[in-house]
């Protein structure tokens, strides 16, 4: 695939009561990483804007984990959660009698991030940058208070209470917080749209002074 590198730039800050990005690793009762991972991140800002052709898309390259102005911060917050499950997973008597299971999760509390990106995309064909299109488009829905699915902090159900510009006057960078992550999830398809199902894993990965970089991927 060709893809044009020219820095087309997107910018979102979003938070919310409660956040759940999944360790493939915890199983039936799953425990969120620390952060959003790329593929999470990545739906975070699609929510707002999305060209179903795939002439764009939109590519996450930093992360920054926000505290609440005038918070001491360095640590992040995580709590106990339950929630009824009525899928297909659950056991075949409480499929049999029509009732759901409860699951339990370890979710992250009171999250605010800001995620930076840029538009990717193949060259300007007839005239027509996709790029700089769906720039445009995520600019003025953002503007207009619009967006294309109301964004969720990892799970559905999960949906932020605020997205938009920064407030630096309620948030700031949490300095203070440096984790190291041994394995976290990156990409969840092959292509960056209407791909396949490929699990991806970056190893080693750093927060230094609240802020992610998410390691170069070749899409």
């Amino acid at each position: 695939m060709t893809v044009d590198m020219q820095n087309y730039p997107v910018f979102l800050e979003v938070s919310g009561p409660l956040a759940m990005f999944a360790r493939p690793d915890s199983g039936a009762a799953p425990t969120s990483y620390p952060a959003p991972t790329w593929s999470a991140s990545k739906g975070i800002l699609e929510s707002i804007a999305f060209l179903s052709g795939g002439e764009a898309w939109l590519h996450p390259t930093r992360l920054e984990i926000c505290r609440r102005v005038d918070s001491q911060g360095g640590e992040i917050q995580f709590q106990r959660y339950a929630t009824n499950y009525g899928g297909p997973l659950r056991k075949e008597q409480n499929i049999r009698q029509g009732s759901g299971m409860q699951v339990f999760a370890t979710v992250l509390a009171d999250v605010c991030y800001r995620i930076y990106g840029e538009c990717r995309g193949g060259p300007a064909r007839g005239g027509v940058n996709a790029r700089h299109h769906l720039q445009d488009l995520f600019a003025r829905r953002l503007k207009q208070g619009r967006c294309h699915k109301t964004p969720a902090l990892g799970w559905s159900e999960f949906t932020c209470d605020y997205w938009g510009a920064a407030r630096h006057d309620l948030w700031e960078v949490d300095e203070a917080l440096n984790l190291e992550i041994p394995s976290m999830l990156s990409d969840m398809w092959d292509r960056p749209h209407q791909g396949g199902y490929v699990s991806r894993f970056a190893q080693g990965v750093s927060i230094k002074g609240g802020i992610l970089s998410f390691q170069p991927s070749k899409v």
